[in-house]
């Protein structure tokens, strides 16, 4: 009986033990660092830019040709 008793008591403690570390991460969603804005080139071309707000990194989505789902994010430099 002692045994079944210790089972159960570990267990839970166990249990509650992983309960109280997930309780603590700090579950912040990406989605909250990054602002991205729409528009149009001067030669009607469209432009999508993402900026991430913790650090102001501004980043412009650079399309294959006409393939407008297909292409990779490029960092903007700041020039001074």
């Amino acid at each position: 009986m002692k045994k079944w008793i210790n089972k159960i008591t570990g267990s839970l403690a166990l249990i509650g033990v992983i309960i109280v570390l997930m309780g603590t991460q700090n579950k912040q969603s990406s989605n909250e660092n990054w602002m991205i804005a729409v528009g149009a080139a001067e030669n009607n071309q469209e432009l999508i830019l993402k900026m991430n707000t913790e650090n102001g990194d501004v980043y412009r989505w650079d399309k294959k040709g006409l393939r407008r789902f297909e292409g990779k994010w490029v960092k903007l430099i700041e020039v001074r």
